[in-house]
């Protein structure tokens, strides 16, 4: 009985790869001219941008709404340019059509208070459950919100200022060893750029779990390669069902999963973590061309930890 589970769940995975190999290749992007013409724009020669980066919200419940609620009084306050979503964006299952009711449910309605705000997301594991389907109407449905915004599985944001690039990767496709062109098209967005470069994804380099579930080793490698590569001074990274902050030494790693879905505890003892805390909530970052502010915050807006640094050459 052993063996035929494990040949079962191998030739599953097996077949998952190949789905999406093919997926990864098969997805439809939003064109760019059509795109721009949803976005709400900013000017790109500001002085400051400010964002609210969150992860693994979709699953409409009350802490979703808790947490949406915290990031309209903090953006209503301190300014907000845009929300990075990222992954998980849809529990349990993403969604099978961009009629789907769960983008209402579980996107629209939490987050109807946040007005004028473009929320760049990008695709989580649960996101892909429905494969190329699920992934395709995820990335559609930018036609039809005046918020979400998925142009294609990887893809880098517009409308910054030049001495700020931030760029969007699938890790889920990572994982299953596909998708590593990718890696191609952010190395030529963001390396050799002048200011900060930053990268954002679904899983973190390394769980900051208990349980220590996040993504493979391939995608350690190939993400840590990448950020190398380019000098990215700052990965965002969701899955995680909680709040942290990593100093990995040639990059700081930020991992907030704590939009919305049931928590998880934190590992602790790594001597890399200057924060975590398995509480709801959010990062807001304010970036100048010279300093780059974190705070994380839990639903009552209280500031849990903050943590800013100066950009270093190169």
């Amino acid at each position: 009985m052993g063996t035929t589970v494990k040949a079962s769940g191998f030739s599953c995975a097996v077949l998952c790869f190949l789905v999406l190999f093919f997926a990864s290749g098969c997805l439809q992007p939003i064109a760019t001219q059509v795109l721009f013409s949803r976005l709400h724009p900013r000017d790109p020669d500001r002085q400051a941008v400010t964002f609210v980066a969150l992860g693994d919200m979709g699953d409409g419940g009350i802490e979703q709404t808790h947490v949406a609620h915290a990031m309209r009084s903090v953006c209503q306050r301190d300014g907000c340019d845009f929300v990075l979503g990222l992954g998980d964006n849809i529990y349990p299952h993403g969604v099978h059509s961009v009629h789907d009711p769960a983008f209402q449910d579980k996107f629209e309605q939490p987050y109807a208070l946040l007005q004028g705000l473009d929320f760049w997301m990008i695709l989580g594991n649960h996101d892909w459950k429905h494969l190329l389907t699920g992934a395709q109407a995820q990335i559609d449905y930018t036609l039809h919100s005046d918020r979400w915004r998925l142009p294609n599985a990887h893809y880098g944001i517009p409308f910054l200022p030049p001495w700020l690039h931030i760029y969007g990767v699938d890790t889920s496709l990572l994982e299953a060893v596909v998708g590593v062109s990718q890696l191609h098209a952010a190395q030529a967005a963001l390396c050799g750029q002048p200011g900060w470069r930053v990268v954002f994804g679904h899983y973190p380099t390394r769980s900051t779990g208990a349980a220590g579930d996040g993504g493979s080793g391939f995608v350690r490698g190939a993400l840590e390669h990448l950020i190398r590569t380019c000098h990215i001074h700052v990965y965002f990274a969701g899955h995680d069902h909680h709040q942290a902050h990593l100093d990995r030494g040639f990059y700081q790693e930020i991992i907030e999963g704590a939009g919305g879905a049931e928590l998880a505890p934190i590992r602790v003892g790594d001597p890399q973590q200057r924060f975590g805390r398995a509480t709801h909530g959010f990062a807001w970052v304010r970036v100048t061309e010279e300093r780059l502010a974190v705070r994380f915050y839990d639903v009552q807006q209280t500031v849990l930890y903050a943590w800013e640094t100066s950009r270093k050459s190169p």
